[in-house]
C-alpha cells in the first residue's frame, strides 16, 4: 500500500492544483484498516480511499489523504470522511475524478441488479448522491478515465452469474456535484470478455488499453497481447 501511494504521489507531484483545505467536520486520523476491493483516486491534490472489505464484511470507511503542495506524502494529512461522505459500503467497485468531483460506481452489497454510483465532491467533501443507472451490475470492472472526453469507460467484469463480459459502459462525468451523472448502457462488443483487469486511457488512440484479468475463476490472461478499444467506432483489436 505504501509503495502504491509513494507512486501516485510521484505523479501528481507537478501538478499545480492546490491542496483541498480539511473540512470542518472532518477528524485527523491514523492510516485506515487494511482492505481489499478498496478505490483510489488522486483529484484536487488529494489521495481518496473509498470502500472494500474487511475479514467482516464491507466497509463504510471513506478517508482522503491530503497531499503537500508539491504533490508529496512529506506532512500529508489523513482525514477521516466516513460520516461526510455517507459512502455506499462497495467492493470491487470502480472510481473516477475530475478536478471537482469524483464517482464511484460498481457494486456494494450484492442485493442490487443494477449498477449505483456515488457522486462526492472533492473540495468540500460533501455527502454523496447514490445515482441507480438501470445497468446491470458487474463485479472486477475496470474503469479508463478519459479527461479530454471528459468520460470515464467502465470496462468488463462479471454479473451474478459469474460469467465475465466485454460490455463498455460511458459515463459523463458531471462537472459539479449538483449535475447529473449520464450513463450509457453500452453493448457486449466483440472482444475479450474478462474480469480483475486494468484500462488505460491513452489520447493517441483516442481509446484505452485492456491488460491482464480473468475469463473465468480457473483461466488468468497474460498483459501481452494488450487489447485496445477504440472509443470513435466503438471496436476492439489486439496487439
Amino acid at each position: 500500500m505504501k509503495s502504491i501511494l509513494f507512486t501516485i504521489a510521484t505523479l501528481v507531484a507537478c501538478s499545480s492544483r492546490v491542496s483541498a483545505a480539511p473540512a470542518a467536520n472532518s477528524t485527523a486520523a491514523p492510516p485506515p484498516q487494511g482492505t481489499y476491493g478498496h478505490t483510489v483516486v488522486v483529484a484536487n491534490n488529494t489521495v481518496f480511499i473509498q470502500g472494500g472489505s474487511t475479514s467482516t464484511g464491507l466497509s463504510k470507511a471513506s478517508y482522503a489523504i491530503i497531499l503537500s503542495k508539491d504533490g508529496s506524502l512529506n506532512n500529508a494529512t489523513w482525514q477521516d470522511t466516513t460520516k461526510l461522505s455517507a459512502f455506499t459500503p462497495r467492493n470491487f467497485g470502480v472510481a473516477a475524478a475530475t478536478n471537482n468531483v469524483m464517482i464511484t460506481c460498481g457494486t456494494d452489497d450484492g442485493a442490487k441488479a443494477s449498477i449505483s454510483c456515488d457522486k462526492f465532491d472533492v473540495i468540500w467533501y460533501n455527502k454523496t448522491t447514490a445515482e441507480t443507472a438501470g445497468i446491470p451490475n458487474r463485479a472486477g470492472m475496470a474503469v479508463a478515465y478519459s479527461a479530454k472526453n471528459n468520460k470515464a469507460y467502465f470496462v468488463g467484469g462479471y454479473g451474478n452469474n459469474n460469467i465475465p463480459v466485454a460490455t463498455v459502459t460511458v459515463a459523463t462525468l458531471p462537472t459539479s456535484n449538483s449535475a447529473d451523472l449520464q450513463l450509457d448502457k453500452g453493448t457486449d462488443i466483440t472482444g475479450v470478455p474478462r474480469r480483475f483487469h486494468t484500462a488505460t486511457w491513452i489520447d493517441a488512440l483516442n481509446g484505452f488499453i485492456v491488460l491482464g484479468g480473468q475469463t473465468s475463476n480457473d483461466i488468468v490472461l497474460p498483459f501481452n497481447p494488450a487489447l485496445i478499444f477504440d472509443a470513435a467506432a466503438s471496436t476492439w483489436s489486439s496487439q
